[in-house]
């Protein structure tokens, strides 16, 4: 069971990432000037009525310097994973109808294997190959940031539940604080008034907000 969420995870992953990345491709397409046979530039590109492939307009958009920020497709996308999790990024970029446009491997932790779509065996290189350093030393770092980004997700989910506590503040209320400051830190550093004028919340319950932060100290200062 842990295997199938883990292999629905790395879909989901996949799915959401590049969905993405082609969507505000399409967007910025449509705004960047296109080459015309005559040499000149219009600018009413329209992705849905348009012969261009959209993974040749994400290249061509990012490619021109008026158009700074918009997102690339990668040279190569690195599964954390063998087969199983392989699989499963390969049918989402099916889905995309980017898998003959974006090259994809995976590298499984216990034997170091590498495993490619359509080779049922996985590739070995030798444990001092220089690509297979480079290979482990962007999945050490991937797993860092991972890491690093979970703490900080646990570390707010516990400066939230503070305002579980806090008398009058319903989960409603705790949602529509933290959509207008962010976090809870910054709640803390908000005036009286500045709590007052959200919507849903009035002086006095600011002014309660704003005594019960001050008396609970949370991981976020």
């Amino acid at each position: 069971m842990e295997g199938q969420d883990d292999f629905a995870s790395m879909g989901e992953v996949v799915r959401r990432r590049y969905a993405r990345v082609l969507h505000e491709a399409a967007v910025s397409a449509s705004r960047a000037p296109s080459p015309r046979a005559d040499g000149e530039t219009h600018v009413d590109y329209a992705p849905e009525f348009s012969q261009e492939k959209l993974r040749d307009a994400v290249v061509r958009v990012g490619d021109e310097p008026e158009a700074p920020g918009v997102p690339r497709l990668p040279s190569l996308i690195i599964v954390d994973g063998g087969k199983g999790q392989l699989s499963a990024a390969c049918r989402e970029l099916q889905q995309l109808r980017l898998m003959d446009e974006v090259p994809i491997i995976g590298l499984a932790k216990e034997f170091e294997e590498i495993y490619r779509p359509g080779r049922p065996q996985p590739l070995q290189l030798p444990h001092d190959s220089g690509a297979l350093q480079l290979l482990q030393r962007i999945r050490d770092e991937a797993h860092r940031f991972a890491n690093g980004y979970h703490q900080i997700l646990m570390k707010r989910r516990i400066a939230e539940s503070l305002l579980d506590e806090c008398p009058g503040v319903s989960q409603n209320r705790k949602q529509l604080l933290l959509q207008k400051f962010g976090s809870v830190a910054r709640l803390r550093r908000a005036t009286v008034d500045q709590i007052a004028a959200t919507e849903g919340i009035g002086r006095k319950l600011a002014e309660q907000v704003v005594q019960y932060l001050a008396e609970h100290v949370g991981p976020e200062r």
